[in-house]
């Protein structure tokens, strides 16, 4: 129904999410899934629920290693010649 639409974009709800549906059968998944779904949480959306995670930036995690090099990670070598 979608392709003949010619809606081809890609929907998040359907690429983001654990589970997609009405109230009840989002909680059925969550209930199912036990520890796997802790911390994520079911969300209304216009036209139903989804169960998904935060969406938390990778910033943090690799700002470290994307820093610039400073002069402190120049290592001198001794030739002789």
């Amino acid at each position: 129904m979608v392709l003949q639409n010619g809606l081809t974009h890609r929907e998040a709800k359907w690429t983001e999410s654990i589970a997609v549906g009405d109230k009840e059968f989002v909680m059925r998944i969550k209930v199912k899934l036990g520890a796997k779904a802790m911390g994520r949480r079911a969300v209304e959306n216009s036209e139903g629920h989804e169960l998904r995670e935060a969406q938390n930036s990778y910033k943090p995690l690799f700002n470290p290693e994307k820093c610039s090099l400073r002069l402190r990670n120049t290592y001198f070598w001794y030739v002789s010649r």
